[in-house]
């Protein structure tokens, strides 16, 4: 009895593995869509900008990855634009004069997220969740400072954001954060799904130490996303032969 019931789950766990590999798959894919960004402030930099509004931006790229029945991990490379708008309270400029400064910073990222995502439902209809840590580059951006004068009027000054760790770099180069979100699936065809995704993008600090200890500066800047996304996969099923 005991050698049958080893047989019976030998041969068990031999139909369940190929029944696994003809669930699993690697794709490839790309897309795109549009997504919200602002700053978190704390410190100096809060004390400086008491507000903060979201900047609407761009993103898109390639997404590739391995799925193994519900389970999936997702990875990419996508150019995402982010930056934010800021305001301070009014304060008194010079004598009588009260006014207040209105910022923008747009800035755009080479962004690659590495995801674990899990399926909910089957078929060809499903909902997912992801999460997972992200890499952003930083590549170029501008900032654009306006001051607001009752009675006077206002004056604008536009500059280059620079990335690195050299004195007179504002952000550091590279950029690490955490991604989360839901998102749905749908099944196009025999090897293709689309996926509606809606992440939020939590980034770390952004200071680049270096410049704002020389400023006298204290405190740090998170870059926030919230990005919503459709993509299209194709899937190569293990055990096809191409």
């Amino acid at each position: 009895m005991k050698r049958l019931t080893i047989l019976i789950l030998f041969f068990a766990a031999g139909a369940i593995v190929p029944s696994q590999a003809q669930n699993s798959s690697f794709f490839v894919g790309g897309g795109g869509g549009s997504n919200l960004s602002m700053y978190a402030f704390t410190s100096d930099y809060a004390d400086r900008w008491t507000s903060s509004k979201p900047k609407p931006g761009l993103n898109g790229g390639v997404v590739f990855g391995m799925e193994f029945n519900r389970m999936a991990v997702v990875m990419g490379v996508n150019f995402i634009q982010k930056g934010s708008k800021a305001e301070t309270d009014n304060y008194r400029i010079e004598g009588d004069y009260v006014g207040y400064v209105k910022g923008r910073e747009n800035t755009s990222f080479i962004q690659i997220p590495m995801l674990f995502r899990f399926r909910i439902l089957g078929g060809k209809f499903g909902l997912t969740a992801s999460a997972g840590p992200s890499f952003n580059i930083g590549l170029s951006g501008n900032s654009r400072l306006e001051l607001e004068v009752a009675g006077v009027g206002s004056e604008s000054r536009s500059g280059t954001i620079k990335f690195g760790s050299g004195i007179n770099d504002t952000y550091k180069r590279f950029q690490p954060g955490f991604m989360l979100g839901p998102g749905m699936v749908m099944a196009v065809g025999e090897k293709g799904k689309l996926n509606f995704n809606l992440m939020w993008d939590l980034g770390f600090n952004a200071v680049n130490k270096r410049s704002s200890s020389a400023a006298g500066i204290d405190g740090k800047i998170s870059n926030i996303s919230t990005i919503l996304n459709v993509t299209y996969t194709h899937h190569f099923v293990f055990g096809d032969k191409y």
